[in-house]
C-alpha cells in the first residue's frame, strides 16, 4: 500500500492557506500589532522580528507552518523547512540557525510523523542549523513547519521599508509552484485529461522542477546581499509577487514597476487554467525567492555576489516614484531548470 495522499487531507495548499493580505492587516490593527514595539529592532508586520543583544549581535526570530503542498511526507517537511527559514534569510540573518519543529496531524497520518520530521531536520542541517525541538499535535489539516533563530549583527539586517526610487528589483527563484502543484493534485478523471493536454511540458517535470526550488534554500541569496549595501529584501510567499512588492511600496512610500515574470516552464498555461492569477503576479508562491531592491550603481555588484554563490536571479521591476505596484507590459519569461 502505497503513502497517504497528504494533500487530499486540505482544502488549502502551501502558502495558499495562509490569510489574505488585506485581512491580516486588519486583524492586526484591531489588536493593536501593527504599532512599533519597544525592545525591537522591528518585528510584526516583517518577515521576522529582531531583538539587539550586544552592540554587535542581534537575534532574529519567525515562525510559519502550512499545509501540505506535496503528498511525500520527506518532501513536505523539507519544503516546511526552507520556507520557514526563508524568513529569517530575508532579514540577512544567515548564522546560529535553530529551529522549533511545529507538526499537526490528524488521527490516520500520525504514521508519517518520522518521516515529515526527517525532512525538517535534513533540511535545517543543510542549511546549517540545528534542530532543537518543537510540538506536535493532532490536527484536522496537516500542518508542517519551525520557529526559527538566527543570528546576525544589526547593521547588517534588512527590511522591506528601505527601497528607494531608481533601485532595481531581483528576484531568487522563479514563480509558479502554485499552478505546478496543483496540476499534480490532479490525478483522475476528465479534469485531469484536461489538465495534462493543457500542460506544455509533462505535469509531473513541470512539479519536479517547482519541488527543486521549493527545496532550495534561501541562504546562498542571502548572504550575497550581505556583501553588497542593497535598500530593502522580502521573500515572495503566500501573497504573491505582486502581493510583497505591494507590501514594499507601501513601508516604502514608493512606486513598483515589475516589468518581467521569470516562471517555472509550463505554469503560465496550467495557471490560466487554475484561475491562479500568475500572469498578475497574484498566484501564491510556497518556499519563494528573495525580491531585493538595490541601488542602480550597486546592481552589478549584486548580480556578480549571486552569480559567486550559484543564485539564480532576474531583474523584474523598478522601483519608482509615486505608489502602489504596476504590472502592466510585463513579460512572461519560462526558466527550466
Amino acid at each position: 500500500m502505497g503513502s497517504p495522499q497528504l494533500t487530499d487531507h486540505a482544502e488549502l495548499h502551501g502558502c495558499s492557506c495562509k490569510v489574505g493580505r488585506a485581512d491580516l492587516e486588519s486583524l492586526l490593527a484591531e489588536t493593536g500589532l501593527d504599532a512599533d514595539q519597544d525592545g525591537l529592532l522591528f518585528g510584526v508586520g516583517e518577515d521576522a522580528a529582531a531583538r539587539r543583544l550586544t552592540d554587535d549581535l542581534a537575534l532574529v526570530s519567525t515562525i510559519d507552518f502550512f499545509t501540505p503542498v506535496i503528498d511525500d511526507p520527506y518532501d513536505f517537511g523539507r519544503v516546511a523547512a526552507c520556507n520557514a527559514a526563508s524568513d529569517a534569510f530575508a532579514t540577512g540573518a544567515v548564522d546560529g540557525l535553530s529551529a522549533l519543529c511545529v507538526l499537526g496531524l490528524p488521527r490516520d497520518l500520525t504514521d508519517v510523523a518520522a518521516e515529515i520530521l526527517t525532512g525538517i531536520t535534513d533540511a535545517i542541517e543543510g542549511m546549517d542549523g540545528v534542530v532543537a525541538g518543537g510540538h506536535t499535535v493532532l490536527n484536522p489539516w496537516p500542518l508542517a513547519g519551525a520557529a526559527v533563530d538566527a543570528v546576525a549583527p544589526p547593521d547588517a539586517l534588512l527590511t522591506a521599508d528601505g527601497a528607494q526610487p531608481g533601485d532595481r528589483l531581483y528576484l531568487t527563484k522563479p514563480l509558479g509552484t502554485q499552478p505546478a502543484m496543483g496540476a499534480l493534485r490532479v490525478r483522475d478523471g476528465e479534469f485531469a485529461d484536461l489538465v495534462r493536454e493543457t500542460a506544455t511540458r509533462e505535469v509531473e517535470t513541470v512539479g519536479t522542477e517547482a519541488l527543486s526550488w521549493m527545496t532550495t534554500p534561501n541562504r546562498a541569496a542571502a548572504r550575497a546581499i550581505r556583501e553588497v549595501e542593497v535598500s530593502a529584501a522580502t521573500d515572495v510567499t503566500g501573497f504573491g509577487l505582486a502581493g510583497q512588492a505591494a507590501v514594499m511600496a507601501e513601508r516604502a512610500g514608493v512606486g513598483i514597476e515589475i516589468e518581467t515574470l521569470p516562471v517555472i516552464d509550463g505554469t503560465p498555461e496550467l495557471s490560466a487554467l487554475f484561475g491562479y492569477g500568475l500572469e498578475d503576479g497574484e498566484s501564491a508562491e510556497t518556499s519563494g525567492g528573495l525580491l531585493v531592491a538595490v541601488p542602480d550603481d550597486r546592481a552589478g555588484d549584486l548580480e556578480h555576489a549571486f552569480a559567486d554563490r550559484d543564485v539564480f536571479f532576474h531583474h523584474v521591476g523598478t522601483v519608482r516614484e509615486g505608489s502602489g505596484v504596476s504590472l502592466d507590459g510585463a513579460t512572461i519569461e519560462p526558466v527550466q531548470r
